[in-house]
């Protein structure tokens, strides 16, 4: 049986260029990048050279990016690094109503802990209530996060103008952007959207797991949160993962590269699949934006709850999800589509597809077919009658 894997969101497959990148890290320059001998030399190249590669994509200066172990990692450091250098200046926060779970439960920390935290209502799409943040902002404002992609539905938000917005009503705040869904599918123009902050994490773009990286603005200052032997400039204390590191630049530089088309090779199998599902199934609810990125596609099938589907489409060798994979075993519905105001039925019964440049037209048309044939035998079973169109 042919697999179709479906859920590039949650993790990539390791590239074979990424692959070698570790592989020759471990067996090759398996020195402590710290070490003072000719060991920890060469393997101080390596990691300087991964350092480039990404500062290069980014185009920002080599020592503004830091290596961390994920994405979580990374929003964490930004969250209650800033929350803790700054808060003289201000306890006041605000966070979009739909971010990742690693921004969200940071965010609830620092409430607990005595900040204001404020969450920025979003519209029917998933996007930032630009009216809405602009009322929010005031002078003691040290921090507003917002992702560059939802991991969830694709929708790619305003932050040029919220970058904007943010900087002539509250100079003082940092703009973090969670970049994780962005990175590889996306121009980025960090200069232009006014960040301060940007996270990014590996495993999504087919580096390894335990792979992440933040980029700081050389303006702004973070209190760590891991001290010890002091590397990364004292930010991230703790030896380099070396390997993940070394895979992590190549796959950063090869996102970007070859960007362009991979995005187009990703836009044929999202349209291909979202006509043929919306053409073979009635009643059935796009959920991702019209104007979103091309590897994720949302879409909604009333009457059959999205686990079941899952399970139907896993027993045909199609992989997908129910939303985001660090919270499908904690949340009982997506808070992303809840912000949206979407009722009760259509998020109950959504389901994530996301793609990478390796899927094909032919897997899409062959999901087309089994989800319709999964819809159809499970509304049948719960006597569910789709709405006339």
């Amino acid at each position: 049986m042919q697999e179709i894997y479906f859920d590039n969101c949650a993790t990539t497959k390791v590239s074979q260029q990424a692959k070698d990148a570790a592989i020759a890290a471990m067996e090759e320059s398996y020195g402590n990048p710290s070490s003072l001998h000719g060991m920890g030399v060469q393997a101080g190249r390596m990691l300087a050279e991964a350092r480039r590669k990404i500062a290069a994509v980014l185009k920002v200066k080599e020592e503004e990016i830091y290596f961390t172990s994920c994405a979580t990692e990374a929003n964490n450091t930004a969250l209650f690094g800033v929350a803790r250098t700054y808060a003289r200046l201000g306890k006041k926060i605000l966070v979009s109503s739909v971010e990742h779970l690693s921004v969200l439960e940071p965010a609830k920390q620092l409430a607990e802990l005595g900040y204001e935290v404020l969450f920025i209502p979003v519209d029917n799409y998933g996007k930032v209530d630009l009216k809405c943040f602009e009322t929010m902002l005031s002078d003691d404002v040290i921090l507003v996060s917002v992702q560059l992609v939802n991991n969830e539905t694709g929708t790619i938000q305003p932050v040029e103008e919220i970058g904007r917005i943010l900087k002539e009503k509250a100079p003082q705040a940092c703009f973090h952007i969670d970049m994780v869904q962005g990175l590889g599918k996306l121009p980025i123009e960090l200069v232009r959207w006014k960040a301060d902050i940007v996270t990014v994490s590996g495993h999504k773009i087919h580096a390894p797991k335990g792979t992440g990286f933040f980029w700081l603005n050389s303006t702004c200052r973070l209190l760590p949160l891991i001290y010890g032997g002091g590397q990364e400039k004292n930010l991230r204390s703790g030896t380099q993962n070396m390997p993940g590191i070394c895979a992590m630049g190549v796959a950063v530089e090869l996102a970007e590269r070859e960007r362009e088309a991979n995005v187009y090779r990703m836009q044929i199998v999202k349209n291909v699949l979202q006509e043929g599902l919306c053409c073979r199934i009635k009643d059935c609810h796009v959920n991702s934006p019209v104007d979103g990125v091309p590897h994720i596609l949302n879409i909604s099938f009333p009457g059959v709850r999205s686990e079941v589907l899952m399970h139907y489409l896993e027993e045909a060798g199609i992989y997908v999800s129910s939303g985001s994979a660090c919270s499908s075993h904690k949340e009982k519905k997506s808070h992303v589509l809840s912000a949206m105001g979407l009722s009760d039925d259509v998020i109950d019964s959504a389901i994530r597809f996301s793609f990478c440049a390796q899927n094909t037209v032919e897997e899409a048309k062959i999901a087309v077919e089994a989800t319709a044939k999964a819809v159809k035998e499970v509304r049948a079973l719960m006597g569910y009658r789709p709405a006339k169109r």
